[in-house]
């Protein structure tokens, strides 16, 4: 039961890291440090992270259709997490 979470958790937060990836190189054209220092720059960086952030409605869905609510929660979380530090970002 744990694992399930923990399983979540984790695929809750990289699936947001490979989001960015794939909106760096397809849209922006760039590298990761290239477009992460650009943005931080342009002040757009937060606004990017919450774009990749949608990426885990992907997993959400794979796991609310299997029923494995413990992983779904776990997705959640990491979510509210992304949340979280986007709200420090860009108040800080």
């Amino acid at each position: 039961m744990k694992t399930n979470f923990l399983k979540g958790l984790l695929i809750g937060l990289i699936t947001p890291l490979i989001g960015f990836w794939f909106y760096c190189k397809l849209v922006l054209k760039s590298e990761v440090d290239t477009a992460y220092n650009q943005l931080l720059a342009d002040n757009l960086l937060t606004q990017v992270i919450a774009i990749a952030i949608l990426t885990n409605i992907i997993p959400l869905f794979v796991f609310n259709q299997r029923g494995e609510n413990e992983s779904l929660r776990g997705v959640v979380g990491a979510s509210i997490l992304y949340a979280f530090v986007i709200s420090v970002l860009y108040f800080v």
